[in-house]
């Protein structure tokens, strides 16, 4: 029994660990340019933990802005989801 948890658990982890590993984030050559977002945040982000925005570049196949949090991370979000409109909205303010 033991040893079928075992098993079990470590596809778990690894699972855990990959997910953790996949954040969405800008990506581009030149910072000014060509930011885009090649995918979107799963998760909505409190307003709080934002201390930044800009906007991916107008040349990307998909709008994005990019959330800056207080801890330097940029997570690349989709703009006209509600929950980034009201930190947007916010941050303007």
């Amino acid at each position: 029994m033991a040893r079928l948890q075992t098993v079990l658990l470590a596809p778990l982890v690894l699972l855990a660990v990959a997910l953790q590993a996949t954040e969405a984030g800008p990506y581009g050559a030149n910072m000014e340019d060509s930011i885009c977002c090649r995918d979107y945040v799963r998760y909505r982000l409190p307003w709080r933990v934002v201390k930044h925005f800009y906007w991916t570049s107008d040349s990307c196949l998909r709008p994005g802005v990019v959330l800056k949090t207080f801890r330097d991370k940029e997570i690349c979000a989709d703009p006209r989801a509600l929950w980034v409109k009201m930190i947007l909205k916010k941050l303007r303010e």
